[in-house]
């Protein structure tokens, strides 16, 4: 029944927080029971389970209630699943979604070695652009995460692309999210790459992206 399986979601943070405070005498409770019955979720074919876990696994996250090693090996490899070309598409584009928020949550280095070579290719997915309109929209958080190197090297080519996409609400989300970006980068690549970009945003046939 999928309230069920909703309200449990619901109940997730509370008893992973249970299981911490009586760690000594459950110490893998959670990791071995609850946790994968959130990441499973994720999937659901049921439109209000997959948002109830995807907000249990957030606040999980933010509360630092899931270890390091199972954000590796069991968070991080159902979200690449959730991402690949023949996944649901509602599915697909709320697994990148998650993966963008939780980048500031788990730290540069899992986010640059596990969920940086995905979002890259999300960003050029022709088929879905509400896929590449949540790219666009958290792509300052993760080149903030990720620094300087991995956002010129890796990031910047993908933000070019984006900010010429066909579809207006994605060059608008680029706009937005501009100065993070830029914030990541050296000022040298601000003044010969970001500059020029900018005067194309601003010149924009649609009028919300030259707003934005």
């Amino acid at each position: 029944e999928p309230t069920v399986r909703a309200e449990l979601m619901e109940q997730v943070p509370h008893i992973a927080m249970f299981c911490q405070e009586n760690r000594p005498s459950i110490p893998y409770a959670f990791s071995k029971y609850l946790l994968p019955i959130v990441v499973r979720y994720l999937a659901d074919q049921n439109n209000q389970v997959r948002k109830t876990s995807q907000a249990a696994l957030l606040v999980l996250l933010e509360q630092e209630l899931i270890e390091r090693y199972d954000v590796e090996t069991k968070v991080c490899p159902v979200l690449i699943d959730l991402t690949a070309p023949d996944s649901n598409d509602d599915v697909k584009t709320e697994a990148v979604a998650i993966m963008c928020k939780m980048a500031s949550m788990v730290g540069k280095d899992i986010t640059e070695r596990l969920v940086l070579p995905r979002f890259c290719e999300m960003c050029c997915d022709c088929r879905m652009f509400h896929v590449r309109k949540v790219c666009a929209a958290n792509f300052g958080d993760i080149c903030s995460v990720v620094g300087q190197q991995a956002t010129e090297e890796m990031l910047l080519p993908r933000f070019f692309q984006l900010c010429s996409d066909n579809v207006w609400g994605v060059r608008k989300a680029c706009a937005e999210c501009f100065m993070a970006v830029s914030c990541a980068t050296s000022q040298e690549v601000r003044r010969t790459k970001l500059s020029t970009l900018f005067i194309n945003l601003i010149s924009d046939p649609s009028r919300w992206v030259r707003i934005a």
